[in-house]
């Protein structure tokens, strides 16, 4: 087997990390020195305003542990369908598709009453939805009037759905609670952003996009990745960010992104990374990141155990759990290699005196040949 670099795993798709590092694939690279400066709106978070942006504002700390989430600013949209491919205009949704969505239809008067949708859970698109714009709230029977601003608020079909005059929240049964996100909407407590600091960091370097994809996993010391746009009247900006507990993956980051593009800008900032391209604003393709997202087949999954022995001189790996694996791959950097197969199984490597190295452990999925690193550890003897 040949041993796997980092940088080889996160082509596999296999980590938070590939989400952010592959969709600057989704721009076109022909090879044209693309360096200028987008001419698009200062970015609100970056340049000293106070506003948090929608992400900040309303996902609660009670949302989802393992956190998708999307955001499409219309007004911004429209303003530049002159730049715009007709056929961006066509697909970029103006209504929200998720549960308790005919309710925004009763009371917009129109698409274009729509001005931006956001969208979190831990269902791909599905979840949790808010819609600013404006509003009729007497166009439908209310049950109830929310204890949290002026919400009149009705329970449809397991989805609790609040409307006020310019923002309509939709909560399903299994998403956050309505009275959470309204709370941390227009009170500003319980937020997701003041309590997980490293899901705050990634907001940041976001700031404020016309068109932004990510996703976020743990609590204060989680993992994050956004994948953001942002027009202007020539130019538009795209960036991934990264967000890492710790600064020691900063460098696969910065070394993909640079390797890949001619024109991309990387910056790294201790746990953070960010990646920027500009490119013309008549180029933008909008593409559901989700649905891609959720069309890619389960990683594989395993538990595994490895214990040194210095006076033995040997490394131990024993198969615990594993779901959707066909075998386990392992190798070290002293060239042994070794697969199992089976749950109970173990291996033992042995050194001679002076050997150090790391050894992996590769998952291998059944169905797809999928790879996934579930265990690394490093030897001295």
């Amino acid at each position: 087997m040949k041993h796997p670099s980092r940088r080889g795993l996160l082509a596999t798709g296999a980590s938070l990390t590939a989400f952010a590092a592959g969709c600057l694939d989704q721009l076109p690279n022909d090879g044209r020195d693309q360096t200028g400066e987008s001419d698009e709106a200062p970015n609100t978070a970056e340049s000293g305003g106070s506003e948090p942006s929608p992400l900040e504002r309303w996902v609660p700390a009670s949302s989802s542990t393992e956190l998708l989430f999307h955001f499409r600013d219309l007004a911004e949209v429209r303003q530049h369908e002159g730049e715009l491919r007709p056929s961006v205009i066509e697909d970029v949704p103006t209504m929200p598709d998720a549960d308790g969505s005919e309710v925004v239809k009763r009371v917009a008067n129109g698409e274009s009453a729509v001005e931006s949708v956001l969208r979190f859970g831990s269902e791909g698109v599905a979840g949790n939805v808010v819609v600013d714009g404006s509003f009729d709230r007497d166009a439908v029977d209310t049950d109830r009037k929310s204890s949290t601003g002026e919400f009149a608020v009705l329970e449809r079909d397991g989805v609790s759905v609040a409307v006020s005059a310019d923002t309509v929240v939709m909560s399903p049964a299994d998403g956050a609670a309505l009275d959470a996100i309204l709370a941390a909407g227009v009170e500003g407590t319980g937020r997701r952003a003041d309590e997980h600091d490293r899901f705050a960091q990634l907001l940041e370097r976001v700031g404020d996009r016309t068109i932004l994809w990510g996703e976020y996993e743990g609590d204060t010391d989680g993992t994050g990745a956004a994948f953001s746009w942002s027009f202007g009247a020539e130019t538009s900006t795209n960036s991934a960010v990264a967000v890492y507990p710790d600064a020691d993956r900063m460098a696969d980051f910065e070394e993909r992104m640079s390797e890949r593009f001619d024109d991309v800008t990387v910056e790294i900032d201790g746990n953070v990374g960010v990646a920027t391209r500009t490119v013309p604003t008549e180029e933008y393709e909008y593409l559901d990141l989700f649905a891609q997202h959720e069309s890619q087949p389960a990683q594989p999954q395993a538990g595994v155990s490895i214990d040194s022995d210095s006076s033995d001189r040997t490394v131990t790996v024993a198969y615990i759990s594993k779901s959707g694996v066909e075998r386990l791959e392992i190798s070290d950097e002293n060239g042994n290699e070794a697969e199992m197969t089976d749950v109970g199984e173990t291996t033992t490597f042995e050194y001679d005196a002076g050997a150090s190295g790391e050894l992996t452990v590769v998952a291998v999925g059944s169905e797809t040949e999928t790879e996934t690193v579930v265990a690394t550890h490093s030897y001295s003897f």
